[in-house]
């Protein structure tokens, strides 16, 4: 009888210490859903055909902005190629400053919010992710690239493989 007993214990104390692991699993599994269901699988070829179209677009729109639309003081111009440093913006603050900091940013920006325009987000509108008229994230736009890096290490080569061909850069 006390074997049983014992062998009873023993039982529900294996059962018991398995209910957290499964409990974590499950959280585990939704939190997984969640984040597939707001950022679904990519179709690269998809994209890469609409993130050429879009990285153009905003190339033109970059010429034809108005002086300090994306910073203070500062006026873009789109290079239709890439220069020797690897740009594809030129920036210009007047002479008392230096705005290759800003001309990275810019170039980020437009590199990002073209894949973020060229990819399906159900659960936030585009607006949400980027301000429209400036292309900076927002703080949920810049959550979106960190998960989908997350998801895709090697998102950077990609985004860069695809900025070369909207360019046509060799």
């Amino acid at each position: 009888m006390s074997k049983i007993l014992l062998l009873l214990l023993l039982i529900s104390g294996l059962l018991l210490s398995a209910a957290p692991q499964a409990q974590a699993a499950q959280k585990t599994a939704r939190g997984k859903a969640v984040e597939s269901k707001e950022l679904p699988a990519i179709n690269w070829k998809l994209v890469s055909t609409g993130f050429v179209q879009v990285f153009k677009h905003r190339n033109e729109e970059i010429e034809s902005a108005e002086p300090g639309r994306f910073f203070p003081g500062a006026v873009a111009f789109a290079l239709g190629r890439m220069d020797e440093n690897g740009h594809f913006l030129k920036l210009s603050c007047g002479a008392s400053q230096n705005c290759s900091s800003q001309r990275d940013e810019l170039e980020e920006r437009v590199v990002f919010t073209s894949f973020l325009d060229s990819i399906h987000t159900p659960k936030a509108p585009k607006s949400s992710l980027y301000d429209t008229r400036t292309w900076a994230l927002t703080s949920l736009g810049d959550s979106y690239m960190k998960k989908l890096h997350k998801r895709h290490p090697d998102l950077f080569k990609r985004l860069g493989r695809l900025m070369a061909s909207a360019i046509g850069a060799p």
